[in-house]
């Protein structure tokens, strides 16, 4: 008990304390949502993205286990097709809502919420798996991001749809990043201090608007969607990675560990950008964040600790 209220203070309260400062003020009418949405937009356009080209440049891919990644990926793929049909099929969703469901569901907050955590909670060397799963989500999530666009409406087909993709800051920076890894000799190091310093930024201002947001009253929930992107995202997520690293992998807990904190942390604020953007059922993608934020507190200290 201890050692989880140990993890808890030195790793994960410092980190969710500001999505709860910005829930509180933000109920008392500190903040207002339309005083925060600045701040999403710095962090799209610049804060994420330096986290994004920050991790290309200075982590030791090398030193990556693919496979441990790739049953990462596994999960990840099992939880996002079966959210889908689950929400069209179990739910009567139309496709939209059924990929904007299965995003929240798959995709964590690890940009934000895991890989903060995860600094504090471990050495450099042993979060190296976070930092791939980072950087292959990029292209997972921009695929996905092309797959709504088409969805919305787009007749041009996929090829512009993803061309479309050339003013993706996060996508720009993850291709920067790779360009620059592959240059003979050591990226400068003003280029490393400043992803870095401008990288900082991005999750304490990211959870303090998303607690600023969830606190306006929620319209609209459709609690049965709410109910099943936490499920799958708290319960399935996690047990489908575990099972796949620890069971069919052979894996020690050890070394999954850090795999599995991203599969435990909460549902990824983007899903409510995008569906918000694409008309989605946002209300429900809003709860869901909020329930799934609870929930991973609680559970990572004992995550860390065992």
């Amino acid at each position: 008990m201890a050692d989880i209220l140990s993890n808890f203070f030195g790793s994960v309260f410092p980190v969710a304390l500001m999505f709860f400062l910005g829930f509180t003020l933000g109920r008392r009418g500190v903040f207002a949502v339309g005083e925060v949405s600045s701040l999403f937009k710095f962090i799209a356009q610049l804060a994420a993205p330096a986290i994004v080209f920050s991790i290309m440049i200075t982590s030791e891919f090398g030193d990556a286990d693919m496979q441990l990644i790739g049953l990462y990926f596994a999960a990840e793929g099992i939880v996002y097709l079966a959210t889908m049909l689950l929400a069209m099929w179990g739910l009567g969703l139309d496709l939209k809502n059924g990929i904007l469901a299965a995003m929240a569901a798959s995709f964590s907050n690890h940009v934000l919420f895991a890989y903060p955590i995860s600094q504090f909670a471990f050495a450099p060397d042993i979060i190296v798996p976070i930092q791939g799963i980072i950087a292959i989500d990029m292209a997972i999530f921009t695929l996905t991001i092309v797959a709504l666009d088409m969805n919305a409406g787009a007749r041009d087909g996929m090829l512009a749809a993803l061309l479309r993709q050339r003013a993706n800051p996060l996508l720009l920076a993850l291709l920067a990043g790779l360009c620059i890894r592959l240059l003979p000799g050591e990226p400068y190091m003003a280029l490393i201090r400043s992803a870095e310093f401008a990288a900082r930024t991005a999750a304490p201002l990211g959870l303090f608007a998303t607690g600023v947001v969830l606190s306006a009253p929620i319209s609209g929930v459709n609690l049965r969607l709410a109910g099943l992107v936490t499920f799958m995202k708290m319960v399935a997520h996690p047990g489908i990675a575990a099972f796949l690293m620890l069971g069919v992998g052979g894996y020690a807990f050890d070394p999954s560990r850090t795999s599995l904190l991203v599969a435990v942390a909460p549902v990824g604020v983007m899903a409510l950008t995008f569906s918000n953007r694409f008309q989605g059922e946002s209300g429900a993608i809003a709860m869901a964040i909020l329930w799934s934020m609870v929930a991973s507190v609680l559970m990572i200290p004992v995550l860390i600790a065992i």
